[in-house]
């Protein structure tokens, strides 16, 4: 497991800590809200098997965390722009609305990719 990206962004009182590790053949991301890192939402998201296709996701909720919806639309990006299977933890303590994140993550996560095409 070789640590890819590590990023920090602070929006309004949040405070968002991202990290994206490359395992063989996928990718695991942590994503969360505190700097202690939880479980939160497991998501897997598999790319297309034929390209131009939408990515399938399947979705695991551990301990009745929230997010769901978002922790979707995440791997189904991520995997779909890495075109690799992406597991994603997706920890949210102190986030009561995904539309509170939601723009400012994904932006992130876009620089996040960017980084990673170019190494």
């Amino acid at each position: 497991m070789k640590l890819l990206i590590e990023k920090r962004k602070k929006i309004d009182n949040i405070n968002l800590h991202i990290s994206i590790f490359k395992l063989v053949k996928s990718y695991l991301v942590l994503i969360s809200d505190e700097e202690g890192m939880g479980i939160g939402t497991v998501t897997l998201g598999i790319p297309a098997l034929i390209e131009n296709m939408k990515t399938s996701s399947a979705s695991h909720q551990i301990f009745g965390v929230q997010s769901k919806i978002l922790s979707k639309i995440i791997v189904e990006k991520m995997s779909s722009d890495l075109k690799e299977p992406v597991l994603l933890l997706l920890f949210l303590k102190h986030v009561k609305e995904d539309q509170e994140v939601i723009k400012p993550l994904m932006d992130l996560l876009k620089e996040a990719l960017i980084e990673i095409s170019q190494k």
